[in-house]
């Protein structure tokens, strides 16, 4: 009998965050290899569809999460990205129905169970399956509660002990102008732009963008790698582009729908004071 194995299906623009902290507490709990998450390392691999068909395949069990916006996310030509069979969300969801795999839907911040209606025709039933709710006033105790459910679908605790997580930040807000302005006020050098994304869901992001330049190549690659820890730590991924002695650096938040947070405007602070550690660019003539 295979071991048990979670695949969580969630959308980046409206979980995220709390996605890959329920994935970070299954694998503390039951093991690393009892969990499945595509992860932005996966997403830039040339093979990550593969993977993904792979590991849902194997999955014994498939934890859709669902946060206020899942339902509603559109595509560039405002179409809801749902009711698109290519969609992975949906080919996810319509995989695990169609091989009668266990589905355990995660509602997030008290977002209801979406009802048939609402669902495209191969994604209804599972308006019927029965879901679990993480709260964010309730998440350890929530969390708690999750975990015990997956024991009953055979999952076993790698530890006796009591794991205690720390609550993710699930209730990140867009900044309003006025916070935004003064956020800016704060930093050096840093921007606000739209951009336009052509995989995202969302045809624009809002994000705070900066371009450093360095002394040499190497240092511009080493602050990249020691930047690394830090936004790890904060789970909290910048999109960015190197070319020779440069590094141009875009903030935004997927979690709300690529808009501003004061999680970007932490990060951009910490790269400022990071940046400060390295020689200046040489000057020409």
């Amino acid at each position: 009998m295979p071991a048990p194995l979670a695949f969580i299906s969630y959308r980046r623009a409206d979980s995220s965050a709390a996605s890959r902290w329920l994935a970070t507490s299954i694998a503390r709990t039951f093991g690393p290899e009892s969990v499945f998450i595509d992860t932005e390392a996966i997403r830039m691999s040339d093979d990550w569809p593969r993977r993904i068909e792979d590991a849902l395949e194997a999955a014994t069990l498939v934890i859709p999460v669902i946060g206020p916006h899942w339902l509603e996310i559109a595509d560039e030509y405002h179409r809801r990205r749902i009711d698109d069979a290519g969609d992975w969300v949906h080919t996810e969801i319509a995989h695990a129905i169609a091989r009668k795999k266990r589905i355990l839907p995660v509602l997030l911040s008290r977002t209801p169970m979406p009802r048939a209606t609402a669902l495209p025709p191969p994604l209804a039933s599972l308006s019927r399956v029965q879901a679990f709710e993480l709260r964010d006033e309730r998440w350890e105790a929530d969390l708690d509660g999750l975990l015990a459910e997956l024991e009953t679908f055979g999952f076993t605790r790698a530890t006796l002990g009591k794991i205690r997580y720390p609550t993710p930040m699930v209730s990140l807000t867009e900044l309003t102008a006025a916070e935004l302005q003064e956020g800016l006020g704060q930093l050096s050098g840093w921007k606000a732009l739209l951009s336009q994304s052509n995989y995202s869901g969302q045809a624009q992001r809002a994000e705070l963008a900066k371009t450093y330049e360095f002394a040499s190549f190497d240092d511009a690659i080493r602050f990249m790698s020691d930047a690394v820890p830090k936004i790890n730590e904060m789970q909290h991924h910048p999109r960015w582009e190197n070319v020779w002695r440069s590094v141009s650096v875009y903030l935004s938040t997927w979690d709300i729908g690529h808009k501003p947070s004061r999680l970007d405007l932490e990060l951009a602070a910490y790269l400022d004071d990071l940046r400060s550690k390295f020689p200046a660019p040489r000057r020409r003539g």
